[in-house]
């Protein structure tokens, strides 16, 4: 039996209100640079939040975060929305060709989403890389699909497959962002974007709503990559919002490595060790009291050790003159220190971060509910599969 779970509230104008100002009341708590300092960011503010914090032998868990917020932040009070959990109609399953050459966890998100919507057809798969979601789309709920993609070797390989499967799905190649996907939107009764990343998923929101498509269903992501460097509220309320955002903001909330492996954790954590370390001694050397950003390092410098990544840092920096007069011992034991830092201010920035996301989420469900639709908000798999597993739906 599939389920899904639908945002249940009065409104979502009440809703996002009241979340706004929590945000807001509390955005010394998560608009933090983590990096930066070498002090807690609250030390001044919340020396008692501090020492907890100093106290712990670990990274906090989201419990642990939660009762110490409650407990050492004045006037905190926990933040709720409800759910309500539904069942989903079943649909015909599809053969194992059609799951041929993608990753299992993806197969699987793109299974939930086609389960969670209903479209009408004509149906325009919004930026659609091969083309993958449509072909489910198309056979599962038996509509015309158009697939509409930028670079064209992926709607040539998406189509060639489409045909093989004798599929009603043909491809567009086409720059949405250059306002090439509204001729297409227009022939459409409705779109789907799975995983449309920042202005992708913003534009479709725009110029669906401009076609006046019957049906909307979208599942956002990267909210951070904008050509804006402060976010852009697409809804007449949430114009209105206290909480403002930077690119750095938008960032924190898509910061979740829930479906990381294990062995990518390991390199991230001992990267941020070497990088934290180097900056400690780039710190002494050069009297500098702020953060070196260094570039993106390859993966295989990691496994030659500290030195060798402090080495290649400094020579990125044009740091390699203070190599052989300074030493390096030392500050590898100072970067994992300072990684466990980091991680618990992690941790309270980290429980913002659901909250902040349903914020930029409501944003958009209200723009289409400006525009007339009626809109619904769910999560349309769980987070094992997706960190981004919020589902908008819209229709007329």
């Amino acid at each position: 039996m599939n389920t899904s779970k639908r945002l249940t509230c009065l409104s979502f104008k009440e809703l996002f209100t009241s979340l706004d100002q929590w945000l807001a009341q509390h955005k010394l708590l998560w608009d933090v640079q983590t990096f930066h300092s070498l002090e807690w960011p609250w030390h001044e503010s919340l020396p008692a939040l501090c020492e907890w914090l100093q106290n712990c032998e670990n990274e906090p868990n989201a419990v642990q975060v939660e009762h110490a917020l409650t407990r050492f932040v004045p006037g905190f009070q926990v933040f709720k929305w409800a759910w309500e959990t539904s069942v989903q109609k079943a649909l015909a399953a599809p053969s194992s060709h059609f799951s041929a050459g993608i990753k299992g966890r993806k197969w699987q998100q793109i299974q939930a989403f086609s389960q969670a919507v209903s479209p009408a057809s004509p149906v325009l798969e919004w930026c659609a890389g091969k083309g993958h979601l449509g072909k489910l789309v198309a056979f599962q709920h038996q509509v015309k699909v158009v697939s509409i993609e930028w670079q064209a070797s992926l709607c040539e390989a998406g189509q060639l497959a489409s045909d093989q499967r004798k599929l009603a799905q043909r491809f567009i190649h086409a720059d949405v962002l250059k306002g090439e996907g509204m001729a297409p939107l227009q022939q459409a009764n409705s779109a789907l974007a799975l995983h449309a990343c920042g202005d992708l998923h913003t534009t479709l929101i725009e110029q669906g709503i401009a076609a006046q498509l019957q049906y909307i269903a979208l599942s956002p992501c990267c909210y951070h990559l904008t050509h804006a460097k402060h976010y852009q509220p697409l809804s007449q309320v949430g114009r209105q919002a206290r909480t403002t955002l930077t690119q750095e903001n938008l960032k924190l909330a898509v910061k979740e490595v829930a479906t990381a492996g294990l062995r990518e954790q390991r390199l991230k954590q001992l990267e941020l060790i070497y990088r934290l370390g180097f900056d400690a001694w780039q710190r002494m050397v050069t009297g500098s009291d702020g953060y070196l950003t260094v570039p993106s390092c390859p993966k295989t410098l990691l496994a030659k050790g500290f030195v060798a990544f402090a080495e290649w840092a400094a020579e990125q920096k044009n740091l390699s003159n203070y190599i052989t007069s300074h030493s390096l011992e030392g500050f590898e034991e100072m970067g994992r220190q300072r990684s466990l830092q980091v991680a618990k201010v992690e941790a309270i920035c980290q429980y913002f971060r659901r909250p902040l996301e349903l914020w930029l989420v409501l944003d958009r469900a209200l723009r289409l509910q400006e525009a007339d639709y009626h809109v619904s908000v769910e999560e349309f798999c769980d987070k094992t599969l997706t960190p981004r597993n919020f589902l908008i739906r819209a229709q007329r």
